[in-house]
Formats: C-alpha cells, sequence, structure tokens
C-alpha cells in the first residue's frame, strides 16, 4: 500500500509543480515570435464579467508555467535523440541535425506547385510595382532568397521519396519574371553554383557569408557600384542561436558556427534601436550616397550591415503590403530593392504593393460578354487614401495570360493579378471624387478584348 501512496504522490507533485513553481519561477521569456499572455481580468473593457476569463487563464498558464522551457527543450531532446522526429509542428526534423520550416514542405514536394495563371500573375503584379519605381525615376531590383530545403535537400528526412515534381516556383517564376522584364538577382543560380553551404543547419536563413553574397549580387543587379567586401576580414564564431534551434530546444539548443565580417563602422542608426527584427530601421552611411528603400523579410536581418554603409540614406522595412507608394514620396530613394522568401511569394498576389493603378489604353473594340464576373468598391483597409475595386472574372474567361482593365467613369487602369481568376486595383480616392461610379471590367488577351461587367457602383455598395 505504501508504494502505491509514494507513486500517486509523486504523480501529483510532477502535475503541481509547473503550477506551483510560477510563484518563484514562472516563465518570462518566450523563443517564440510572440509576446507571453498576461494574467486575464475579471472584468471585459466594457466593465461586464470577462466571459473568456478561464480560457484567457489556461492561455496564461500555458504560456507562463514554472520550468516550461526546460520541458520544451527535454521534450525535443527525447523525440529528437529517439525518433527523429520534432515536436513543433512548424520545424521539420531532418537528417544530420538539419532543421527546416514545415511550411516550406508543399514546394519541396511539389503539392503547392503555382500553376501558369499563378505565375503570371505574380510576375505581372511585380512588373507593374517595377514599373511606378521606375515611373518616379528610382532603380528597382527584386530577390528572392530561396528556401533552405530548394538548396539543400539532401537533409530532409523520408520525404524525398514522395516528391511528385522537383521543380520549384522559384524554378518557374524566374522565366517569365524575364520575360516581363522585372530586375531580378538571382539568388537561386547563385547559390546553386557554390559548393560550399551557406544556410545554417538550425536556422531557415543563409550565414553572414551568404548575406553577403546576396548583397553583392543585388547590387550587380542594379548595375551600381559598390564595395564588396571581399577584403574584409573574416572570423568564424560559434555562437549562432538559429531561429529553427529556439523553436525547437529554447534557450538550451547547440549554436552553430558563423561568419563575421570586420567592415568597420560605415553607418549609424537614425531610427531604430540597432535590433535588427525590428520593423522599421533607418540608417545614415558615413561615406555612402543616395537613398536606399528596402522592402525586406528576416532574411534583410544579415544584409543590413552591408548595404547600409552604401547609401548616405537607407530605410529597411517589414510592412506589408508594401506601402509603395507612401514611402516613396516621403523618402524620395533612388534604389527599391523588394526581398522577399520563395515561401512567401504568394503575397505578391494576395496583398500587392500599394500604388495608384496605372494607366491602360482604352479599348476601342472590346466584344461585349455576358458572364459571371464580379465586382466590389470599398476604402482600402491599409490606406483610407485609396478606393479598392476587386472581383472575380468568370474563369471560362481567364487564360494563362489574360490582363484584366478596369475602367471607372471613362479611364481605364490596369489590375493586379489576385488567385486564379481576381483581380485587385487601387484608386486613390481624389481621382474618384463623386459617386456614382461607372464601372466595367475589360479583359485583354494578346491584343484582343472582351467587354465582361458594366456597373454602376454606389456609396450605399461600399464594403466595408
Amino acid at each position: 500500500m505504501k508504494k502505491y501512496v509514494i507513486f500517486i504522490t509523486a504523480c501529483l507533485v510532477a502535475c503541481l509543480l509547473p503550477f506551483a513553481g510560477m510563484a518563484v519561477r514562472p516563465t518570462t521569456a518566450s523563443t517564440e515570435n510572440k509576446a507571453l499572455p498576461t494574467f486575464p481580468g475579471l472584468k471585459a473593457k466594457d466593465g461586464h464579467w470577462n466571459q473568456d476569463f478561464f480560457q484567457e487563464l489556461e492561455q496564461y498558464f500555458n504560456g507562463r508555467f514554472a520550468f516550461r522551457n526546460e520541458l520544451v527543450y527535454l521534450d525535443a531532446k527525447i523525440q529528437g535523440s529517439l525518433f527523429h522526429v520534432s515536436n513543433v509542428d512548424s520545424v521539420t526534423y531532418g537528417k544530420d541535425g538539419w532543421l527546416y520550416y514545415s511550411s516550406t514542405l508543399g514546394d519541396y514536394l511539389g503539392h503547392s506547385r503555382m500553376d501558369g495563371r499563378q505565375i503570371y500573375s505574380l510576375a505581372h503584379n511585380l512588373s507593374l510595382a517595377q514599373q511606378y519605381v521606375e515611373g518616379q525615376g528610382a532603380g528597382f531590383v527584386l530577390a528572392i532568397p530561396p528556401n533552405k530545403n530548394t538548396l539543400y535537400g539532401e537533409h530532409m528526412p523520408y520525404y524525398a521519396s514522395h516528391i511528385a515534381d522537383p521543380t520549384h516556383n522559384i524554378d518557374l517564376l524566374a522565366p517569365k519574371l524575364q520575360e516581363l522584364g522585372v530586375t531580378y538577382a538571382d539568388l537561386l543560380g547563385m547559390f546553386r553554383e557554390e559548393q560550399e553551404v551557406l544556410y545554417l543547419k538550425r536556422d531557415s536563413h543563409w550565414n553572414m557569408k551568404g548575406a553577403r553574397m546576396a548583397y553583392n549580387c543585388m547590387m550587380d543587379a542594379l548595375g551600381d557600384a559598390h564595395e564588396d567586401y571581399g577584403d574584409a576580414p573574416a572570423t568564424r564564431a560559434k555562437d549562432r542561436d538559429g531561429d529553427l534551434n529556439r523553436m525547437l530546444y529554447t534557450f538550451y539548443g547547440e549554436k552553430e558556427l558563423d561568419y563575421k565580417y570586420s567592415i568597420g563602422d560605415g553607418y549609424s542608426y537614425t531610427e531604430g534601436t540597432g535590433d535588427v527584427e525590428e520593423p522599421w530601421i533607418q540608417t545614415a552611411g558615413a561615406s555612402g550616397s543616395g537613398t536606399l528603400l528596402m522592402f525586406r523579410d528576416s532574411f534583410g536581418n544579415t544584409l543590413i550591415p552591408f548595404f547600409a554603409g552604401q547609401f548616405q540614406k537607407a530605410c529597411f522595412t517589414k510592412e506589408s503590403p508594401y506601402g509603395l507608394e507612401t514611402l516613396m514620396a516621403e523618402h524620395h530613394p533612388d534604389t527599391v530593392v523588394f526581398e522577399k522568401v520563395e515561401r512567401n511569394l504568394a503575397e505578391f498576389t494576395n496583398m500587392p504593393p500599394i500604388i495608384p493603378a496605372p494607366a491602360a489604353k482604352t479599348p476601342q473594340d472590346a466584344e461585349p460578354v455576358g458572364s459571371g464576373t464580379t465586382i466590389g468598391i470599398g476604402t482600402l483597409e491599409y490606406d483610407a487614401a485609396y478606393y479598392k475595386i476587386s472581383g472575380e472574372v468568370d474563369s471560362s474567361l481567364v487564360n494563362e495570360e489574360t490582363d484584366i482593365i478596369i475602367q471607372a467613369n471613362g479611364a481605364c487602369f490596369q489590375a493586379y493579378l489576385t488567385g486564379t481568376n481576381g483581380y485587385v486595383a487601387y484608386l486613390k480616392k481624389e481621382d474618384l471624387p463623386q459617386f456614382p461610379i461607372e464601372a466595367s471590367i475589360l479583359t485583354e488577351d494578346q491584343g484582343f478584348y472582351k467587354l465582361v461587367k458594366t456597373e454602376t457602383l454606389g456609396e450605399e455598395g461600399m464594403l466595408p
């Protein structure tokens, strides 16, 4: 009987320890990209009883119970060492200690391959953005950091036998970008030519040497003279704590070797604290010239030291969708860089850059066609200075490279392409000062136009 009491007591202690331990050692730091939950109040903001109190209390406990990070680490080590699997859905456990983002599995296996229409829509939208940038007198370049398993798939687990198509979205997009004249830094080609591994094993990003090479590839694509840092003294230190490493092993994962470059104090922060994770960073170069506006993601963290010294003023933003018109009007850049990792390319069709829809020529011989095309108007939620006109064209009227034109009160505009047969255009409210708006949707395919929808849009029909 005594041994049962000891066993039951041990189980109760084990269950209560994470809760009781919060009094002396609560979890105060998270390795996840989100804030720790706060203790819920008994009353909601309206003064009434907080009906979600117990749900919020559960979230608070799950995020802050004592020894949370230590227990997560222990669980990850056991599952990784014994079963060679990850205990975190967002991380894929590979061979030889390699870790990958699980969100890239679809592209790696060929199960989420973009079709011809999606590839064209993506390139089309980027070409419209480039035309706007160049119309403002600035240079433009697009850079797409490849997914880690696009370059180093040999370390993926057993999934290799399930690959349906070895071609990646980035492989399909590159020739279409060239066809539409989009200035493109071919990072994929550059990394594939290198024998040295330039991504980190337990991080989703390139190492600092890879960042230096990516910077040079982008500057070369722009055609700008620049310091290549090829002679900069480089050392290696085992101090890189990768993002996937932290997600899996919290603060206790093994660090790995990375390069460090001595590139001097060529720039200073004028906005931001120096934390490269900040959504907005502005720098001043000690000897650089011109102004840079870079729309970037986390791959841009390691690019900042190289770019900042090359420009008198450099602005780095993680804003999405890209407020292109507003930021160009405010900062007057000479150079605009779009940097977007391969796994997030669809954002250029889901949330295209915010610019006034470019003018399109008015077709004189459009063939009227009855269809199920839809059209709606509303204020753009990201910028209230714009109307957003959007909808879907009858799928039977859309081929792989069909363009869509919006005619509003007699003026024609080139639309962004979304999804398989969707469209969206951002029109400045000052250009459409009065309702109702006489709107028409036209398709253009190899010089042939069809009028597929005409509708009068009134303020009463405005979408929220």
